[in-house]
């Protein structure tokens, strides 16, 4: 059997939240993905495709490192989020290099203030 050499993410394991305050609007996005091993590194970055046609998208890339001992397969969940100050978005898209991405819909924090 070949061990997958990326992890595996769904949409519905994502949430990408609104938190704003009377100073600030923070856009708060965390899910997981199923990794083929322990021990994978998860980072969501910034995605700036340079001018931005589309203000109101927040674009971030989940970058993967692996371990750098391979281990046998063994599935397992991890987990990342990112914390981004922006004032305009109302969706987030995810992408990754070499997979189609997909979009997520913000999600109001309770108690936030506008």
């Amino acid at each position: 059997m070949n061990t997958p050499e990326h992890c595996e993410y769904s949409p519905a394991d994502f949430r990408a939240i609104v938190i704003e305050t009377p100073h600030i609007r923070l856009i708060h996005v965390s899910g997981t993905g199923l990794c083929p091993s322990p021990g994978w590194k998860l980072e969501l970055v910034a995605a700036n495709p340079g001018i931005v046609p589309h203000p109101e998208s927040l674009w971030l890339e989940i970058r993967e490192t692996q371990p750098r001992v391979p281990g046998a397969y063994a599935p397992t969940e991890s987990s990342l989020e990112a914390i981004i100050e922006d004032s305009r978005a109302e969706q987030v898209v995810i992408r990754f290099r070499k997979r189609e991405g997909f979009v997520l819909p913000l999600r109001e924090h309770v108690g936030a203030r506008r």
